[in-house]
């Protein structure tokens, strides 16, 4: 127990033990984004695997919601969960390449100070199941170098055949794997029947995705291609507002430890260093050549950021006081903002302009959809519809105890497409509009009648978030 106490200092237990109840408790307090409702329905309607994404994160909001039921928290213990043992990982593995706790603390506490992990240990996104299962990889890969055992091979398999489960993005594991080990001339690794072994076993964790792609003509791949690189050409007006998000995202002041991080890991004989420097290699280089003709989410890249600006700490407190300065300076900046965040999650006490606050998409769906199906008198011939994804996600998801048909209308597949039931023509649909996502019924939609109902407002702390009108199309006929 001494040794444990020596590793996992105290005051290590004591931060990820009151930042993950701090979590929970802001967890309770306010209502599910756009992509943490639209995978609770994943959960709902449990499947081998969807349109825009892999499945694992569905089955995951499916096994906490048989334990916990189906409501806001329980969709994000998983996460908070998650977020506690990543923790833990950093610090071992800055542990294991310092040999020093402060160094290793230090880390972890870049780490809570980054603004995207505060998201993704709060809300459960693919993303935040890759950010479980990279270190653990890492580890065994090592270990595989040096006790070249069966039982460490069938572990690798395992480990990634969750992470092909948990997002596509895990195909860079397996190049960065194969990558080391020829970098290391390991060819005995390379030659191994145990290769062959843990191959198997991760395809074969992997041939739900499959099978389900296989039933629906491979649609998924075909989405992420061309969600991912959308674009013929290359726009670097995107690459630099990706660019500028993740700068923001993660904590300015910490964002250029990350690139000299990776910089020295690369250069790095230690081994984690070495082999976490080829991972993160290809996760950004990837990420950053899809942002000349997309602009990427902050998130997409979040696996790279949680191993180099750990890697980033460690390596900058190798350096002068006036760098440990900047570096504590940065970390004090990024938990007292990340703190105000959850402080005003949970109390909303910032008297944010109208439409100004950034809780909008996160506030008074509930009353929406008991305002909507108020309207409705027969759930034959009445439905609500909405004429975007995101809106969809959240009315689909607290429309639940109401179990009133929605639609999203709008062309091309999406997931709803296979959640949706039966066909709205000629329903008379409650089409919401809000004062983010709205469209002209009349000119948009067929329709023998138009009305439109009275505006009415989302407040939060007396401020208006959002408006709210619902428009009734009579006898839908289809778009214009």
């Amino acid at each position: 127990m001494t040794n444990y106490l020596n590793k996992y200092r105290i005051d290590l237990i004591l931060f990820i033990v009151a930042v993950s109840f701090f979590r929970l408790y802001v967890a309770s307090h306010e209502g599910l984004g756009v992509d943490e409702a639209h995978y609770v329905l994943y959960g709902i309607h449990l499947d081998w695997s969807y349109f825009d994404h892999p499945p694992l994160v569905g089955w995951t909001q499916r096994l906490s919601s048989s334990i916990f039921g189906v409501n806001d928290l329980a969709a994000r213990i998983p996460a908070v969960a998650i977020g506690a043992i990543v923790d833990f990982f950093i610090y071992d593995l800055i542990y294991k390449i310092s040999k020093d706790t402060y160094i290793a603390f230090m880390a972890l506490l870049a780490i809570s100070a980054s603004f995207i992990f505060n998201a993704l240990f709060l809300m459960l996104l693919p993303e935040t199941l890759l950010l479980f299962f990279v270190i653990p990889i890492i580890y065994t890969v090592i270990k595989i170098e040096q006790d070249n055992r069966t039982r460490y091979w069938i572990i690798l398999g395992l480990l990634l055949g969750l992470s092909g489960l948990a997002g596509y993005t895990a195909i860079f594991f397996v190049v960065a794997i194969l990558l080391y080990m020829i970098i290391k001339r390991r060819w005995d690794l390379l030659l191994n029947k145990n290769l062959i072994t843990a191959a198997i076993i991760a395809f074969i964790m992997i041939t739900p995705i499959l099978y389900w792609n296989i039933k629906h003509n491979w649609i998924s791949f075909t989405y992420q291609s061309h969600h991912v690189m959308i674009a013929k050409h290359i726009h670097l007006g995107r690459f630099f507002k990706s660019m500028l998000v993740q700068f923001g995202a993660y904590n300015p002041l910490l964002f250029p430890l990350s690139f000299y991080g990776l910089y020295k890991a690369l250069r790095s004989k230690n081994d984690y260093l070495f082999l976490s420097g080829l991972f993160g290699l290809l996760i950004i280089g990837f990420f950053l050549y899809a942002s000349l003709y997309k602009t990427a989410l902050p998130h997409w890249s979040a696996l790279y950021y949680l191993l180099f600006i750990p890697i980033g700490t460690y390596y900058i407190l190798q350096l002068s006081s006036g760098y440990k300065k900047y570096l504590k300076i940065a970390i004090w900046f990024g938990l007292i903002l990340s703190a105000v965040v959850y402080i005003e999650l949970a109390t909303k006490i910032i008297p944010f302009p109208n439409y100004k606050s950034p809780l909008r998409d996160l506030s008074g769906w509930p009353m929406i959809m008991k305002n909507a199906n108020k309207l409705i008198t027969d759930k034959n011939k009445n439905a609500i519809a909405v004429t975007n994804w995101t809106i969809a996600s959240r009315t689909m998801y607290y429309d639940r105890k109401y179990k009133t048909n929605v639609y999203l209308l709008g062309k091309g597949i999406t997931q709803f497409t296979f959640w949706m039931k039966g066909s709205p023509m000629g329903k008379n649909l409650i089409v919401i509009n809000t004062h983010f996502f709205h469209k002209d019924v009349s000119t948009y939609m067929k329709c023998t009648k138009v009305i439109k109902h009275p505006v009415f407002y989302i407040k939060v702390a007396g401020h208006i978030v959002n408006s709210v009108q619902f428009v009734t199309c009579k006898d839908y006929q289809g778009l214009k």
